[in-house]
């Protein structure tokens, strides 16, 4: 059977996935940026406590949203719930549809995501390279003309982890043209250590702009999909309008609460996260490899023409890391900062394999 589909459908690229393999032991797993620890005691006793609960529809989503107003000073109507940012990154293109303005602006390297889904809703991605794999705002800015309706930017950036500043993020706002939304994918947030990381949050009431953070990274809930978006109530009314009922599960909303209450948790990933930071700064010194300095929970390593074969070598080995060649950075690779013992693993198999 032959099924006639629009060729705008079929341009659009796969997302870059990387190998997963479920349960299956004794994987080193360092490709996807993943919580290498299990999730917060009191996000799995929740979960279970709800478990019979399951046969109903998913409780409002009111609580998370008051919660989460608490935390950054705002009201519940600034926040949108989401199955993953991945949703508030496809509600963002359809709640902002604008008559002329078609275009979506795109740094890179970032998340493959968004020009994927500028596709599917039917905006002109526009790419803007940066080969010094740092992102200027003055760049960006100077690419927005007439056709331009909204502007992405990963901050930290997947996936070099590198940040624009808190005072460069300002200035880029104040001179932002009307009728353009920012959309600042802030999926890392919680791992940067820079005292100048901006301070978005308190920026949604006053400028057009959508913050995605997510439970999936410093949280551990990956597995569940569970994201939220903050931005002046107006805007945020507008995306919540065009998501599906009921998108979030509701072991996600339990989860995400309980999540929210355990900064323990939070603190203990983060501070693992700083010292497998270190040992693998230490590593690639070691080995002679270049890297650049994150703020993140991954390093971008550059080994090099050999990077695709190097990565095929490491899954022989059973440890998983991200060739970038996806990211047009066919030298470089990506490595998740997963637990000390997983470093080190992965740690043996790099030097073994570049002696």
């Amino acid at each position: 059977m032959k099924l006639t589909v629009d060729e705008s459908i079929k341009r659009i690229p796969f997302y870059p996935k990387a190998a997963l393999y479920g349960s299956e032991e004794g994987w080193t797993r360092l490709a996807s940026n993943e919580n290498p620890f299990p999730p917060s005691s009191k996000a799995v006793n929740s979960i279970l406590e709800s478990v019979l609960s399951i046969t109903r529809y998913p409780e409002s989503e009111f609580e998370l949203k008051a919660l989460l107003a608490s935390r950054y000073g705002l009201e519940p109507e600034n926040i949108v719930i989401g199955n993953g940012s991945n949703e508030l990154i496809e509600t963002a293109f359809k709640g902002m549809r604008h008559p002329t303005r078609k275009g979506a602006l795109v740094h890179e390297p970032s998340f493959a995501f968004y020009s994927i889904a500028a596709q599917i809703y039917g905006y002109e991605a526009r790419r803007i390279s940066f080969p010094g794999l740092f992102v200027d705002l003055d760049v960006i800015l100077g690419q927005i003309d007439e056709t331009i309706r909204i502007v992405f930017l990963n901050n930290p950036n997947n996936p070099t982890g590198t940040i624009f500043e808190d005072g460069a993020f300002k200035s880029f706002l104040d001179r932002l043209p009307p009728e353009v939304l920012v959309v600042v994918d802030e999926a890392y947030a919680e791992f940067a250590t820079s005292k100048k990381f901006p301070k978005s949050m308190a920026y949604v009431r006053q400028y057009p702009m959508l913050v995605l953070r997510t439970f999936s990274k410093a949280y551990g809930l990956a597995g569940l999909r569970v994201g939220y978006g903050v931005a002046d109530a107006s805007i945020a009314s507008f995306v919540e309008r065009t998501k599906q009922p009921f998108s979030v599960n509701m072991m996600a909303l339990i989860a995400a609460k309980a999540a929210l209450s355990d900064g323990k948790y939070v603190a203990n990933v983060l501070e693992s996260n700083i010292r497998g930071r270190d040992f693998f700064y230490g590593l690639f010194a070691e080995l002679g490899l270049s890297f650049i300095p994150t703020e993140a929970n991954f390093v971008l390593v550059h080994v090099g023409p050999d990077a695709e074969n190097l990565t095929k070598k490491l899954f022989e080995k059973k440890i998983l890391v991200r060739w970038m060649g996806a990211y047009e950075l066919p030298e470089y690779i990506r490595v998740t900062i997963g637990t000390m013992e997983e470093n080190k693993i992965f740690a043996s198999g790099l030097r073994s394999l570049l002696k």
